[in-house]
């Protein structure tokens, strides 16, 4: 397992591994991939799962990254060779030809389908650049442990948060405080990390319900928590403020009225003028 690497280190490897001119091999599906380390490692098989950081680039401009947009590596489902679909990502064809730990370019040709993606100041470029490092290669037993173990820690939430709902129905749920702007929530714990500020990078875990009982949505069963950048904006008002009360590592049960949450407008499940229940983790 190599999940803790130093992501700046990683960020200024890719760098230096984008400079080296190398013309690489070419992949099953036609892309050009150039691996920068060959470290040995454990290689990943289709239908396995790998935990990926990847940087795309055009040019010198980053387009996106996980570690922009998921604070760290993200988990991929590799196709099993049967499920193939007709365009064959450069990522699944590059970490094929990857072992755990190494760091590799895969480009791709800018085709008319990808031409769409690229803004008008890059529309003459002529490739995508992937730069790549293979974290981690989990395997189909370590996944089924990992799900079984995501499944009970789902069960455990549901059960203690239905809970509170039931004594907060009955107006006995102890330790319940309201802010200023009527958001009601009991800090499970504060958590021992740095104080979260508007702006930081977080990831969260979080099990929602309505006050009847009724989940709309869990990130528990997904076994993958939600990146966001806090308070600004993005999630619903209680939920950010609600967050923003913790340092990293802090749990929360929310209570959020409809005015702090979808008002009037319905939400999927969510009904019109609706009180939010969340439980909280983050980090």
């Amino acid at each position: 397992m190599m999940r803790n690497f130093l992501f700046i280190a990683l960020v200024a490897a890719v760098a230096l591994f984008a400079a080296c001119n190398s013309e690489g091999i070419q992949t099953e599906h036609g892309y050009r991939f150039v691996n920068h380390s060959n470290k040995g490692g454990q290689k990943p098989q289709p239908g396995e799962t790998v935990l990926v950081q990847s940087y795309v680039w055009i040019g010198d401009s980053l387009m996106t990254s996980t570690q922009k947009s998921f604070g760290g590596p993200r988990e991929y489902e590799l196709f099993t060779k049967d499920a193939l679909p007709k365009r064959v990502p450069a990522l699944y064809d590059a970490v094929l030809l990857m072992g755990e730990g190494d760091s590799a370019t895969v480009y791709e040709t800018i085709d008319t389908f990808l031409q769409k993606f690229v803004p008008p100041a890059l529309k003459d470029a002529k490739e995508v650049r992937h730069e790549l490092v293979l974290v981690d290669v989990i395997t189909k037993a370590e996944k089924e442990k990992s799900q079984a173990e995501a499944d009970a820690k789902f069960l455990a939430v549901q059960n203690k948060t239905q809970e509170a709902v039931k004594s907060y129905a009955a107006g006995t749920l102890a330790g319940l405080t309201t802010t200023g702007s009527g958001l009601k929530v009991k800090i499970e714990d504060q958590g021992s990390g740095p104080k979260i500020k508007a702006g930081d990078q977080v990831k969260v875990h979080y099990y929602g319900c309505l006050t009847n009982g009724t989940m709309f949505d869990n990130s528990y069963q997904r076994g993958e928590m939600y990146p966001y950048p806090a308070g600004v904006g993005q999630m619903i008002p209680g939920f950010d403020e609600g967050v923003m009360l913790l340092n990293r590592g802090g749990k929360i049960l929310m209570f959020i009225p409809s005015k702090l949450g979808y008002g009037e407008q319905a939400a999927g499940q969510i009904p019109p003028n609706s009180e939010l229940v969340f439980f909280v983790e983050v980090q």
